[in-house]
């Protein structure tokens, strides 16, 4: 295996190389500033101003080839600063062809369509050059350091792709802004070449195949403007092209001058090459696929800190990109980081997903359970009948509020509350129902609503219904989102990091009742009001105030509901990735003996937030500690959702359960067993996981 060593490896293009380049290479980065770790890739800090601390290096690590990606790529930084951007691309360069003198490494000098005067394209190298900016001329100087060194290979390009720092190369702000839901601004009169970084990986890796040397252009076959580029990159990331507006290089405030026609002709370049370079739509389409396949999470974060000390692939994950952190920067950088109009858009924008009136966001799920009961007037004496199958919040919450909680049996397929079940548990000392949304899919609500109902009646008792929908931001049920609150009184959501969409910690209460909002609003902020209508006296100033209820300091920040308003636009894009998923794991495993795939009811549309499988751990001969140890130590996270609530011991102390009760529930605690699922994994981590589980049932065969 031949040793790479890449300059510039904290940049973009330096980091995308070795990220492409690492399995077919042994690679060696070095840095300047900026420290970064990418798996598979060695790393340390190199000044390539220093000829002394480039000689060791090269010494040091004996490459075989060298690419020279480090650059001052900021055009304008560049203007401003002629004499750094001089030492970097000429003298920098001169070290590292002065380190390589008398070894047989190849150099390959990444370098610029800047090089060009800008002003009719497409340039063939021969042509045009004349750079009109300090970036282009310094550029270009080190192209001539470069072509010192016998064994050359110039590259002049302009790229996209993914920063392991957090920045933004072209792409990546139109798609923040697009996400965002902001105007994007195109120049119609900028052309250019741009190359997908991963095409140029593979295009270096071609060329040293080839033993090329010499100076090319390596940009797309296919020029276009940059207004027309943000268009094509909206429309394949189903992104509003609406957004994007042309605009005018002419007009632009841009400090340094840079030329309006940089389009390269790449036909020497193709012809060295043997085959034709891709074009502008073929790259944004790889880019668009590669973030489907979650690079910028593994790339970009997961390269500075690992995604889980314990697990390559964990059960869940959170996903975090650009446009959420400069969302919470903003509101550090503005007046207001609690209880501030953050808030209150957050709760607008849950409402337009779920078609609730009234939406009161609160600190976590377990918190938005606990006011949902105190709300529905939950008390000593009173009964709550919750799933055994969830989270102990879901049962927690009546016993905060001095209520006895009972539990109803799962339904054997969908692994919900039975309804059956349910009608069994009903009394007169009932006065709440709340229904688990589990994995996702809805509860059988119309059923569940319309024996509660009945119960009122046979009770003559007032009996809430509250939708623990934890699980189910973007789910359906019937044709309604759920939250909608049409088959309950109120609907709780969490925003936990595994969830669909994450506030950090956060939650939030759905009602149609402006009652009930009221009083959830009062009881998540020490049950206080100023708000006149809800005084029980006149106010005698604007500084009056009153505590009505014994509430609690449950109150979410602006922090965070910037980072779910940021989050809540991009819910489409993680439940659709979250079914792919899903589909492909079920057609995988479907025909397994010994596992059981996850049922969906026709009458929901599940988020798919978990996928539980059920082992016959006896006919594998595995226990299910053993199962999920053997997946642990090919770097695959699993858990298990969840142990009946009634075996807790604090349960079984207090509140006595016997197992016999809850045969489903036993049946399927038996042999439930949580693969991951989240958004930022890439088909290689599905096919990982695929790979471990079906090679466990061949095991027990003996074909393997």
């Amino acid at each position: 295996m031949k040793t790479v060593l890449i300059t510039g490896v904290s940049g973009l293009l330096g980091s995308n190389l070795a990220w492409c380049m690492k399995e077919r290479f042994h690679v060696h980065g070095v840095y300047h500033t900026h420290p970064v770790k990418i798996v598979g890739v060695d790393t340390s800090p190199l000044d390539i101003l220093s000829a002394d601390g480039v000689r060791k290096t090269i010494e040091s690590v004996g490459p075989d080839i060298v690419i020279h990606c480090a650059s001052l790529a900021n055009v304008d930084l560049c203007e401003k600063h002629p004499e750094e951007a001089r030492r970097i691309h000429g003298e920098g360069t001169t070290n590292i062809v002065e380190a390589l003198r008398g070894t047989k490494a190849k150099l390959i000098y990444i370098s610029s369509d800047s090089v060009y005067e800008g002003v009719q394209g497409p340039y063939p190298e021969d042509r045009g050059v004349a750079p009109r900016n300090v970036y282009g001329r310094t550029k270009l100087e080190g192209e001539k350091a470069a072509a010192v060194h016998p064994d050359h290979l110039i590259l002049r390009t302009n790229i996209f792709g993914w920063n392991i720092q957090d920045k933004t190369s072209l792409a990546e702000w139109i798609l923040r802004e697009l996400r965002a839901g902001r105007t994007v601004n195109g120049f119609q009169d900028a052309r250019f070449s741009c190359l997908y970084t991963f095409e140029l990986a593979r295009l270096i890796e071609l060329a040293i195949s080839k033993k090329l040397t010499g100076v090319y252009n390596c940009g797309t076959s296919t020029a276009c403007s940059k207004y027309e580029f943000a268009c094509q990159l909206a429309e394949i990331f189903g992104l509003s092209e609406d957004l994007v507006k042309p605009a005018l290089l002419k007009d632009s405030a841009l400090m340094a001058s840079r030329g309006q026609d940089l389009s390269m002709d790449v036909s020497s370049f193709e012809n060295a090459l043997g085959e034709p370079m891709p074009s502008t739509s073929a790259c944004l389409t790889g880019f668009y696929r590669d973030s489907r396949e979650g690079i910028p999470a593994k790339l970009c974060y997961g390269a500075k800190k690992a995604r889980s000390s314990l697990f390559r692939i964990p059960y869940g994950w959170h996903d975090i990109d650009p446009t959420d952190i400069e969302a919470v920067v903003e509101v550090l950088q503005s007046g207001s980081l609690t209880q501030g109009p953050q808030v209150k858009a957050f709760e607008d924008a849950l409402g337009d997903v779920t078609g609730a009136k009234h939406s009161v966001a609160v600190s976590s799920g377990t918190a938005a359970l606990h006011i949902a009961c105190l709300a529905a007037g939950v008390g000593p004496g009173d009964e709550v009948i919750t799933s055994p199958i969830t989270f102990v919040a879901s049962a927690n919450c009546a016993v905060y509020c001095g209520a006895r909680p009972v539990f109803a049996d799962i339904d054997p397929k969908t692994w919900n509350m039975d309804a059956e079940t349910l009608k069994a548990a009903l009394n007169p000392k009932t006065k709440a129902v709340i229904p688990v949304h589990f994995t996702g899919q809805s509860c059988d609500m119309r059923e569940i609503q319309r024996i509660v109902r009945d119960a009122e009646k046979k009770f003559g008792r007032r009996i809430f219904i509250i939708e623990d929908a934890s699980h189910a931001l973007g789910s359906f049920y019937r044709e309604r989102p759920v939250g909608s609150c049409n088959w309950s009184d109120m609907v709780v959501m969490s925003f936990h990091p595994v969830k669909h969409i994450t506030t950090g910690e956060g939650g939030s209460v759905f009602t149609q009742s402006e009652e009930l909002a009221g009083s959830l609003r009062r009881l998540r902020s020490h049950g206080i009001t100023n708000t006149p209508g809800e005084l029980t006296q006149p106010a005698p100033g604007p500084w009056y105030y009153e505590q009505q209820d014994l509430g609690f300091n449950y109150r979410i920040t602006d922090l965070q509901c910037s980072l779910g308003l940021s989050q809540l636009k991009r819910l489409p894009e993680f439940i659709r990735r979250r079914k792919e998923i899903v589909d492909r794991y079920n057609k995988a495993f479907q025909g397994l003996e010994n596992i059981t795939i996850p049922f969906e009811s026709p009458e929901c549309r599940s988020n798919r937030h978990l996928y539980v499988l059920l082992f016959d751990f006896k006919a594998i001969g595995k226990s299910r500690a053993e199962v999920m140890g053997e997946l642990k130590v090919r770097g695959i996270g699993s858990q298990v959702h969840y142990i009946p609530v009634y075996q807790q011991p604090f349960y079984q102390r207090n509140f006595e359960s016997s197992p016999n009760d809850f045969p489903a529930a036993e049946k399927y605690y038996e042999g439930c067993l949580s693969l991951p699922l989240f958004p930022a994994m890439s088909d290689e981590d599905v096919e990982s996981v695929i790979a471990a589980v079906t090679q466990m049932e061949k095991r027990r065969g003996g074909v393997c």
